[in-house]
């Protein structure tokens, strides 16, 4: 699946395929993948469907590489790349004109309630329900989008980054679009519910964000 706009790309991958089998894909595809094969049989999964949504993307094989910071790069390319993975789908964000960042998690993920403590701040605990299962997992694809975006692993997710209120009403019908300040950049949010999953990007904005 892709959805595209005029300044993105996203790409999804539902994974049902095993890993020999994206393995052979990849190589149907002249995708180098011995590089993989000391990795654990998930990551080769993981990095084989990636590989695979990259040359989608891209219309031929690119050359992933990682910043220090583990942040993806692709190589002789000025495109921004993140991406997101549960155990059944991978997704891929692009952009040439924006610093962006992408999470996905399942629908179902009930653990984000009972850590809410972790990731939420005061103000965002008077618009975010104790029991709303679809707002605390998109507050926390959010927060793990922005890190993503702001390529650093160690920003305080509980006051580092704070979100706009919003509420996950419409993601039925199609999108929700909110913000969030870290530090002094702003971002703005957009979630989707996709094939069990909420999808959140965070793109960087000049706007002001109310």
């Amino acid at each position: 699946m892709v959805i595209t706009s005029k300044e993105l790309s996203l790409f999804l991958w539902r994974l049902e395929e095993e890993t020999p089998q994206l393995l052979a894909l990849c190589r149907e595809a002249g995708i180098p993948v011995e590089d993989l094969m000391e990795l654990p049989v998930k990551r080769q999964r993981e990095r084989a469907a990636e590989r695979l949504l990259l040359r989608e993307a891209f219309g031929r094989p690119v050359t992933l590489t990682h910043t220090e910071q583990g942040a993806p790069m692709v190589e002789d390319s000025d495109v921004n790349v993140s991406f997101s993975h549960t155990r059944q789908l991978v997704v891929l964000a692009c952009s040439r004109e924006h610093v962006i960042g992408v999470d996905a998690e399942q629908v179902d993920r009930h653990q984000v309630l009972k850590v809410r403590d972790k990731y939420l701040n005061d103000k965002e605990k008077q618009f975010i329900a104790p029991d709303d299962l679809a707002a605390h997992i998109i507050a926390w694809t959010a927060k793990e989008a922005i890190i993503k975006a702001e390529r650093n692993s160690a920003l305080d997710w509980t006051n580092g980054i704070t979100l706009y209120p919003f509420t996950p009403d419409g993601l039925e019908q199609g999108e929700i679009t909110f913000a969030a300040r870290c530090g002094d950049k702003r971002y703005r949010l957009t979630g989707r519910l996709v094939d069990g999953h909420y999808i959140t990007l965070a793109t960087e904005t000049d706007r002001e964000v109310q």
